[in-house]
């Protein structure tokens, strides 16, 4: 059975996403937002809904308003380790990097070139900026923003 996911969201988010899909082996049915192409879950009942749209706070509403199953979607080029636990809703941007024991929630962002290390819980509806670390047993909350190149040192909850 071919992977399909739908695009909730046709900003710059969901170009980097539409990029992703392409590069992974991943077909895109549709790309839909409010104002051009309305939600109709009619159109591709069986097709897995992922929210392209970057800001944290927009995603978490509009994941509490779709009624339909949300799929995953990771980029050919990430390394994940074998145990890593990811949420429904979740995107794994290019050459990010998540080690072993990782707890990833619904409807994150890693974004490129990230890497989030042994053992880190990354909460839901959070967004890790390229280049950022995420040290071992570490903890990023609900909803929080993990900037550019930024560091959680090793244990630290933010």
């Amino acid at each position: 059975m071919e992977n399909k996911i739908a695009l909730y969201g046709n900003g710059g988010h969901s170009k980097v996403l539409q990029d992703c899909a392409a590069t992974s082996g991943t077909s895109i049915s549709i790309v839909f937002d409010d104002v051009d192409h309305p939600y109709n879950i009619d159109e591709n009942p069986h097709d897995k809904i992922v929210i392209a749209i970057g800001n944290n706070e927009v995603r978490e509403r509009i994941a509490g308003i779709v009624e339909h199953e949300f799929g995953i979607l990771i980029h050919r080029s990430a390394q994940i380790a074998a145990d890593v636990l990811i949420g429904d809703g979740t995107v794994v941007l290019a050459n990010a990097v998540i080690q072993a024991g990782a707890e990833i929630g619904r409807h994150v962002i890693v974004n490129a070139n990230c890497v989030i290390d042994h053992d880190a819980v990354i909460e839901d509806f959070v967004s890790i900026y390229p280049g950022a670390y995420v040290g071992g047993n570490a903890r990023v909350g609900k909803g929080k923003t993990v900037g550019p190149n930024e560091v959680v040192e090793r244990g630290m909850c933010v």
